[in-house]
C-alpha cells in the first residue's frame, strides 16, 4: 500500500524527485509494454527513453528523469514491465510527485519485403520495418485517462540481387528503431497538442514534507507547484476517513493541523522552510497556503 509515509520517505531517500524542467506539467513516462512479435523487454524500454526525449524537445512539460524512475520501481520492489492499469499508474505517479503518468504499448515492430523479380537473376524491391504503438496519459490526481492515441512508423530500404549477389538485407535493428521512433514522434506531438488545463495541472497538487531535520523542513514540491520564498504554508495529517456505509465511498476526509512553516529556500523540485509554530511534524504530513 503507497501510504502518505511511505511516500515521505522515498522521496528522502532518492533525494527528492529529479526533473527536466520547462516549467509545464511533471509528466513520468514508463516503459512500454511489447506487444509486438518480435523484441524483448528491451523495444518497451527504448520506445519510452524515445518518447520522453520528444517530450522534452517540445519544451512544454517537466519531465522525471528516466534513470531515477528506474531506481524507485527497484527500490520499491516493483516491475516496470509496462503492465500498469489506471489506477497503478495513478499510485506510482503520486509516489514520485508527478500529475501524469504515461503509459503505453509497441504493438507492432518489425519488417516486410516487396518488389520484382527477373527469373532468378535479378530482383529489386524495398525492405519495409514498421512500428504502431498506442500511448494513455494518465491523470494522477483523479486516475482518469486524458489521452488515448496510437501512432504508426515506417522506415523502407532498396534491396537489390544480381544473380544471386547482393541484397538478401537481414534484420536491420537500426531501421527498425527508426520506424518505433517515426511512431512515436507521431503520438509525442498529440500529446503536445492535447489540453492539459482541464487536468492536474490546473488543479492543485499536494505537497508533502520529505524530511525532518530539527526546525527545517523540507517539502516535496517548488517553484512549478507555485510555491515562492516568504510563503507561510499550513501543515495538516489525515485523520478519521468517514464512509458511506452502503456503496463504500468516502464522504469526508478530516485533517489535524499540525502547526505552520515558513520557506527560506525555493527550488523548481523541492522546498526548506523552518517551523514557525507547532511540533511533531511528519515525513507524508500535507503543506499548502
Amino acid at each position: 500500500m503507497l501510504t502518505a509515509l511511505r511516500i515521505g520517505a522515498l522521496a528522502t531517500l532518492l533525494g527528492l524527485a529529479s526533473f527536466v524542467s520547462a516549467g509545464g506539467p511533471r509528466v513520468a513516462v514508463m516503459n512500454f509494454e511489447n506487444r509486438a512479435q518480435y523484441g524483448d523487454w528491451r523495444i518497451g524500454q527504448g520506445a519510452a527513453d524515445i518518447l520522453t526525449t520528444e517530450l522534452v524537445k517540445t519544451n512544454k512539460f517537466d519531465m522525471y528523469e528516466r534513470s531515477r524512475l528506474n531506481s524507485v520501481m527497484k527500490e520499491q520492489d516493483m516491475s516496470n514491465s509496462g503492465r500498469f492499469d489506471a489506477s497503478t499508474a495513478a499510485k506510482i505517479g503520486k509516489l514520485i510527485g508527478v500529475q501524469y503518468v504515461i503509459t503505453g504499448a509497441v504493438t507492432e515492430y518489425g519488417e516486410s519485403s516487396s518488389g520484382i523479380h527477373g527469373g532468378g537473376y535479378f530482383s529489386a524491391g524495398k525492405k519495409g520495418y514498421y512500428a504502431g504503438v498506442d500511448i494513455r496519459v494518465i491523470d494522477v490526481n483523479t486516475g482518469k485517462i486524458l489521452v488515448a492515441d496510437t501512432g504508426e512508423g515506417v522506415k523502407t530500404s532498396k534491396n537489390v540481387s544480381v544473380l544471386g549477389f547482393g541484397g538478401g538485407e537481414k534484420f536491420n535493428e537500426k531501421h527498425a528503431t527508426e520506424a518505433l521512433r517515426n511512431a512515436i514522434k507521431e503520438v509525442s506531438g498529440k500529446i503536445a497538442a492535447a489540453d492539459f488545463k482541464g487536468g492536474a495541472a490546473a488543479g492543485p497538487v499536494t505537497t508533502l514534507i520529505a524530511d525532518v531535520s530539527g526546525s527545517t523542513i523540507t517539502l516535496n514540491q517548488g517553484k512549478s507547484a507555485g510555491l515562492s520564498v516568504g510563503d507561510v504554508l499550513t501543515v495538516k495529517r489525515q485523520g478519521k476517513v468517514i464512509k458511506d456505509p452502503a456503496t463504500g465511498a468516502v464522504l469526508k476526509v478530516n485533517y489535524d493541523v499540525i502547526g505552520k512553516i515558513k520557506l527560506t529556500e525555493v527550488d523548481s523540485a523541492y522546498s526548506i522552510g523552518t517551523v514557525q509554530s507547532g511540533s511533531g511534524f511528519a515525513n507524508g504530513d500535507t503543506a499548502a497556503k
